[in-house]
């Protein structure tokens, strides 16, 4: 058999390649509701909106058709996952899908975010954003699931596939650490609205295409198609029958559907929770959610250590109790409890509950990709059967259908419900120049009022209940946890098996050697490296003390210290040190260029690297430049 994935780094670079679709379809999930309709974004600023105030669908309609995109792309996953299982062309099963779909994929993804009919055309919109969102969908899944399902071929060991599931937990980790940290400084910083950020962001869906230069199969390799060490092919019929019979997996799709149903309705929500529930700003969104992702690659090592004394079982359902004590912080810390002031109190619940359910974040990441490739994996060895895309692909099936009655559905319905204090709930949505709070607060009062008035009166009803309804579903995950095996060992999974099927022989699953797993640690480390502590520690302070305006301020003392302490909180401060440049600049009379946009993509792309070399280079030749006309 020829190996894929023969070197380390081809194990690092194979789980990097999903990061830049994923990365655009969590800013989708998080931000594209509220872009087209700013209703729970409340009195907060406007930046994740496309146009603020301005609502572009029909707030009655585009839940539904949205829905039912998603269901359909989930649905659509069974054919797609047996296409890519039994695919026989010269370039192999796998490859042949993710060539096709990634440039569709990419274009579809940009039309979604362009709602051509403007705010007099919300039906056309409601129409056009949901044809292309169908689009995306399908070819998002389809390069996924390939990509997924190559997982048991090209991982050799489960050594290997939980390095590489780790790896991809680290991907995964910065993703979430860009949307949710980076993305709010970002808008806020550079008064910058959510669709263009997104089009700079376009681009990294290329890593797509990694897959087709290190999957080696097809014709050129004589693997899995040539005679002798092709795996037994399986019908679509069978191939659903086996994954759906299987006890694990549907104990697994059970929690995992428990889960996806609150987080999807969390991820959706989270702009309006901070922006418009707790009455905070981009920055502050920021360092909450950085307090979230921040500890992640410790509480991932700890997870991976909990998990080899207790079992995965056990130490999946600690993730889902603290995630359920850890959501309600957004309601504790909500305007409604603290009303408009108090940000302090506000920022020290929403850090503590980011911190608390900092240590489900890795599991959420890991266990959907870890799980079915587990399974599918011992399978193949007690079986010879291998359709390991359709246990993604049923996961995907479950996960769509409660993730669009979750976050498409129940969301989007609620999220246009606004409890006015004293008087009850009414549907409202902007309209006539006024924002969704403001024809709350008219519906009832019969005149417009100030955005004071508005901001203390009026809440919006999903931001309220969401918390609530995230915390039900996690406890609900919890004892729904005790069905699964206490771990996802192939020795404890082939005992399982052997208990639905007595006739199973077991002995070909052999547990790997104990070394396989240790490198894993690297994902922690790396990601430690990562949020900060080497982003020019010295050059940045040098730097900043050169700059006039920063001299003597221990704000901005703690602001630098951020910078190199906080997972992307250098976008931030290269923003702000770019304004203190030209405002000396501009007192001395000289002209100083110093791109915005060319510094923000710096510090999106370079931060992965020790020294953020390109942002700090920028800076420093802008200083040069100002001292040396300055002589």
């Amino acid at each position: 058999m020829v190996k894929s994935l023969d070197k380390k780094w081809k194990e690092f670079l194979f789980a990097f390649s999903g990061f830049g679709p994923n990365l655009l379809m969590i800013m989708m999930g998080s931000y594209y509701s509220d872009a087209l309709n700013p209703s729970a974004l409340e009195t907060g600023e406007g930046f994740q909106a496309i146009v603020p105030g301005v609502c572009f669908i029909l707030p009655a309609l585009f839940p539904i058709l949205f829905a039912i995109g998603k269901i359909f792309d989930g649905i659509i996953d069974i054919p797609f996952a047996h296409i890519t299982d039994t695919l026989s062309t010269k370039w192999g099963r796998r490859r042949p899908a993710i060539a096709v779909c990634t440039l569709p994929m990419i274009v579809s993804y940009i039309l979604c975010w362009i709602p051509i009919g403007g705010a007099e055309r919300p039906l056309f919109n409601t129409i056009w954003v949901s044809v292309f969102s169908v689009i995306f969908f399908a070819t998002y899944t389809m390069c996924l699931i390939a990509f997924y399902g190559s997982l048991s071929t090209v991982c050799t060991s489960e050594g290997q596939r939980l390095r590489v599931s780790g790896y991809k937990s680290f991907f995964d980790t910065i993703s979430y650490c860009l949307v949710y940290a980076l993305v709010p400084v970002i808008l806020s910083g550079a008064k910058m609205q959510i669709d263009t950020l997104v089009f700079l962001c376009t681009p990294l869906m290329l890593t797509m295409i990694i897959p087709l230069f290190l999957i080696k199969e097809g014709e050129k390799y004589g693997y899995p198609e040539n005679e002798g060490q092709s795996p037994e092919k399986v019908g679509i019929g069978e191939s659903i029958r086996l994954t759906f019979k299987n006890r694990i997996f549907r104990n697994w799709l059970l929690v995992n559907c428990c889960t996806f149903f609150g987080l999807q309705m969390f991820l959706s929500s989270m702009n309006g929770l901070i922006i418009g529930g707790m009455g905070l700003n981009g920055v502050q969104m920021a360092i909450l959610n950085t307090c979230a992702f921040g500890p992640v690659p410790v509480m991932l090592y700890l997870f991976n250590k909990a998990k080899a004394r207790v079992g995965v079982r056990a130490t999946y359902q600690s993730c889902l109790f603290l995630f359920a004590v850890s959501i309600l912080s957004f309601f504790l810390g909500s305007r409604f409890v603290w009303g408009e002031g108090a940000i302090t109190a506000k920022m020290l619940i929403g850090i503590v509950g980011g911190l608390f359910g900092s240590w489900s974040i890795g599991a959420f990441f890991m266990m959907p990709y870890l799980a079915p490739s587990q399974i599918s994996s011992v399978e193949e060895k007690l079986t010879g059967k291998n359709h390991s895309a359709m246990y993604f692909a049923g996961n995907a099936v479950a996960t769509s259908i409660v993730g669009a009655i979750s976050g498409n559905l129940v969301y989007e319905y609620i999220k246009n419900l606004f409890l006015v204090r004293g008087k009850g709930l009414v549907w409202a949505e902007a309209k006539d120049g006024l924002s969704a709070p403001e024809v709350a607060y008219q519906a009832f009062f019969g005149a417009p009022a100030d955005i004071e008035t508005v901001a203390s009166t009026v809440f919006n009803f999903g931001n309220l209940m969401v918390p609530f309804i995230v915390c039900i579903t996690c406890v609900l995950g919890f004892f729904l946890a005790f069905r699964l095996p206490r771990d996802f060992k192939p020795d404890i999974l082939a005992e399982e098996y052997a208990r639905m099927d007595p006739t199973v022989d077991v002995s070909a699953v052999q547990e790997e050697a104990e070394e396989e797993r240790g490198e894993i640690i690297f994902v922690q480390v790396g990601l430690s490296v990562l949020s900060g502590f080497l982003f020019g520690f010295l050059w940045g302070g040098l730097l900043m003390r050169a700059v006039r305006p920063y001299k003597k301020s221990w704000q901005n003392a703690l602001l630098y210290l951020a910078s190199v302490c906080i997972p992307f909180a250098s976008v931030y401060y290269n923003l702000k040190m770019r304004d203190a440049l030209l405002c000396e600049a501009e007192e001395a009379g000289a002209s100083l260029s110093l791109n915005k946009t060319a510094l923000v993509l710096s510090s999106i792309l370079l931060p992965v690297l020790p020294l953020n070399v390109v942002g700090l280079a920028m800076l420093q030749s802008a200083k040069n430049k100002l001292y040396a006309t300055k002589g």
